[in-house]
């Protein structure tokens, strides 16, 4: 079989393999439309920032599509791929920022906003950023083509910073995400251990575990292509990785959101006078609330009294059922997260 022939062959598979992964994108964009309308533009609570990274991440990353087309289904001149390479993976890089910066905001919040926790992460995000910008302007290149005009496939080329410091490109992400997930797997478990756990904690953590599992593989196979020797496939799972967190990116939010409105808020509060422990609960369930009033006491399990009105407002009195001093703890504020 000839060099050309070998090549057109390359070329189909690659454009096929692309149209499928720009499948799933639109497929999925418009399955989680009556989802986003819900609980991203119809939400009473106001625009968050996550509200607004998920509409740069989803609409943008349909930008980043149509231009990720055109580079690989247009006939191009070298002259003009030669020009014009950088831009595809620098048009990417708000795409990956801000899916990194949706998963810093769920651990800054779920860590309570601690100023250390966001001082650190901030480092973090400076860094993965000046990867991800010194990449494409020292080891991107465009694949000599046995024939042109053609598709410009990336390639990489050695640099100031190393032979294959194109790796970089995906290996950022994949040590970002690998900090983040272990930051969460350890808040979840350590919330489980003080008795904190919740629906929401359990959402944070399957949904984490899920995306990092599935966006580590896609980096990690893609930093296996770039060091394969053959240049007209490694950049062939490039579209797939930006595509494939755009959408578990805002699944991910969608799910997170859709979990915390679907629950009423509750607020409690705690007071502790000598041996007693008073505590304010507030539940809104709608347009009546309900409010309960208990004070506790070590002294026995069953509770003295209650009384209900039908204002929505409850008194209920009761003596503690156990004296650890954990107890008066309360969870942390689900309201915290930023979403």
């Amino acid at each position: 079989m000839s060099d050309g022939l070998k090549f057109l062959q390359v070329i189909n598979v690659a454009q096929t393999y692309i149209a499928c992964t720009t499948s799933i994108l639109i497929w999925d964009w418009l399955s989680c439309l009556p989802q986003e309308w819900r609980c991203i533009w119809k939400s009473k609570r106001g625009w968050s920032p996550v509200q607004i990274l998920y509409c740069l991440v989803r609409y943008y990353t349909l930008v980043v599509l149509i231009v990720t087309d055109v580079w690989f289904f247009a006939k191009w001149s070298e002259a003009s791929c030669a020009r014009y390479v950088r831009i595809l993976p620098g048009i990417a890089v708000p795409i990956d920022l801000s899916v990194e910066l949706v998963l810093a905001l769920r651990v800054y919040a779920l860590y309570g906003c601690n100023k250390q926790v966001g001082a650190f992460l901030g480092v973090l995000i400076a860094g993965f950023l000046g990867v991800m910008i010194a990449v494409p302007i020292l080891a991107f290149d465009y694949t000599r083509l046995p024939s042109w005009p053609g598709p410009c496939i990336v390639t990489g080329k050695p640099s100031i910073a190393g032979p294959k410091f194109i790796i970089a490109f995906y290996a950022s992400p994949m040590t970002f995400d690998i900090i983040m997930t272990a930051m969460t797997v350890y808040k979840v478990l350590d919330h489980t251990r003080h008795g904190w756990s919740s629906s929401l904690m359990k959402r944070m953590l399957r949904d984490g575990l899920f995306y990092f599992f599935a966006i580590t593989s896609l980096n990690l196979l893609n930093v296996i292509f770039f060091i394969q020797p053959n240049e007209l496939i490694q950049a062939i799972n490039a579209p797939m990785s930006i595509q494939i967190s755009s959408v578990l990116c805002c699944r991910l939010i969608l799910d997170l959101r859709s979990e915390n409105e679907a629950k009423p808020a509750v607020r409690k509060y705690s007071n502790t006078r000598g041996r007693w422990v008073t505590e304010i609960i507030h539940e809104d369930f709608g347009p009546q609330d309900t409010i309960q009033f208990s004070a506790r006491s070590p002294e026995a399990e069953e509770p003295e009294s209650e009384l209900s009105t039908q204002d929505g407002v409850v008194l209920h009195f009761e003596q503690e059922v156990h004296t650890d001093r954990k107890s008066e703890v309360t969870s942390p504020a689900t309201d915290l997260l930023p979403l």
